[in-house]
């Protein structure tokens, strides 16, 4: 009996042991478990592993880039250098090649079949490469106004990256108080108002009359480019300039430099075309396109668009990437709803919209 007894004490005890062992595991786990359950770095995929190519071999990836409309205060193709180099450093058996062709040169490659991995374009060429494209997952973090521009077929074919803008730039000693452009104080040398390139690509028409400037024909003096819109600027030819964020920053040095009477500058909104697409080619490799995917989405991360603050132009993200001044308040302007256009769109499509435009804008 006494024996019985005993091996019953044990029995219990052993039993509250087992119990208060199970309980502290439980909140042990619910304790420590959601930093690793909730840990977005733990269900990342690698794909070095994935494709074991940790020893073995290296996949080089070649990037077009076609500029098709003036970026910054530095190119655009030495900032998809420095961010392939990054992107490198996270995927070290993965090199991406940057190669830089105006559209002829494009069309050229297109019609030899010599296609790359990655597309790096503006509005004015993307109908050319709509067919050798691949659908890309959706991208929360870009903003959805600017977004939908880059679907077509009713798929996602294109990450806008890159964002510039407009700014009218105009002569201070030439605006009236009320900064109204079409009172302009009229002089024998400055015989037009505004100086714009002549494009059949870029809408500049539509910027003006969607931030309420009313113009006729006779306040406008075109140009073949935008550069010669500038020098036209800079010869007093023009009182004002709609320029791109090239211009503001070559305008804003010459006036640092005393080269330059004093402008006034007005960021213009609710409209912008001046945007820089990614897209990924349908090659049939499956590595090469799951890492061109994941460069197209390495472009688009928040630390990827804060480097676009060193080239002078604008992120596609909703966050600021610049802290103060005439850059910031441009941001800001920029940061409210856009509209744009297909990042798709025919030639011959854009030649109609920008001829509808001009007659809304005289």
């Amino acid at each position: 009996m006494r024996f019985n007894f005993f091996k019953k004490i044990k029995t219990i005890n052993l039993k509250k042991s087992l119990k208060i062992f199970f309980c502290f595991s439980c909140v042990t786990f619910l304790a420590i478990s959601p930093f690793y359950l909730f840990n977005k770095e733990n269900y990342k995929l690698n794909l070095n592993e994935y494709f074991n190519l940790e020893n073995s071999t290296k996949v080089v990836l070649t990037l077009y880039n076609i500029e098709t409309f003036e970026g910054g205060t530095n190119s655009r193709t030495s900032y998809l250098q420095k961010q392939a180099l990054k992107f490198n450093k996270k995927y070290n058996n993965c090199f991406v090649v940057i190669k830089t062709l105006s559209p002829d040169q494009l069309a050229l490659n297109i019609r030899n079949n010599n296609l790359p991995d990655l597309y790096s374009f503006g509005v004015g060429v993307g109908s050319y490469i709509q067919g050798f494209l691949s659908e890309l997952d959706e991208n929360s973090q870009i903003r959805s106004c600017l977004m939908q521009y880059g679907k077509k077929f009713g798929k996602l074919l294109a990450y806008p990256y890159i964002l510039s803008g407009y700014t009218l730039i105009s002569y201070e000693k030439y605006l009236l108080e009320e900064e109204n452009l079409s009172s302009l104080v009229t002089t024998d040398t400055v015989k037009n108002v505004v100086g714009l390139s002549l494009s059949s690509t870029f809408n500049g028409a539509e910027v003006l009359f969607q931030n309420g400037i009313t113009l006729s024909e006779s306040d406008i003096m075109e140009t073949s480019s935008s550069y010669d819109a500038y020098k036209n600027f800079l010869s007093k030819k023009t009182k004002s300039l709609l320029g791109t964020a090239r211009d503001l920053a070559r305008c804003k040095n010459r006036e640092d430099l005393g080269t330059l009477g004093a402008c006034d500058y007005k960021f213009l909104g609710n409209y912008s075309d001046l945007v820089q697409y990614i897209s990924v080619v349908e090659s049939g490799s499956s590595a090469k396109m799951l890492y061109a995917k994941e460069f197209a989405k390495f472009l688009t991360d928040e630390n990827s668009q804060n480097d676009l603050s060193d080239y002078g132009l604008f992120s596609t993200l909703k966050n600021n990437i610049y802290n103060e001044g005439y850059m910031l308040e441009f941001e800001n302007v920029l940061r409210q709803e856009l509209s744009s256009v297909s990042a798709f769109i025919s030639v011959e499509d854009m030649a109609q919209n920008v001829a509808c435009s001009k007659e809304k804008l005289f």
